[in-house]
């Protein structure tokens, strides 16, 4: 049985694909110093809920969202 402190991956796909649609605005918002700092902060907040096993799959899909938002490279 599931510890209840932890979240279904049901609810984790939820907040990830909820990140995703607000990342942009997150990254305006923060008070953070940097897009890393702001990965971090999401990255460890939505590791904490995640159950031990569910950790490789919720950071890799925090990890596509975020390589998705990058910036893109300024011309030279």
């Amino acid at each position: 049985m599931p510890n209840a402190a932890f979240r279904s991956r049901q609810e984790l796909d939820a907040m990830v694909d909820q990140i995703d649609r607000q990342l942009d605005v997150l990254y305006q918002a923060s008070a953070a110093a940097s897009r890393a700092e702001v990965w971090s902060n999401l990255a460890g907040a939505a590791l904490k809920l995640a159950a031990p096993e569910d950790h490789e799959y919720v950071y890799e899909r925090l990890h596509a969202v975020f390589r998705a938002h990058q910036p893109a490279p300024a011309p030279p």
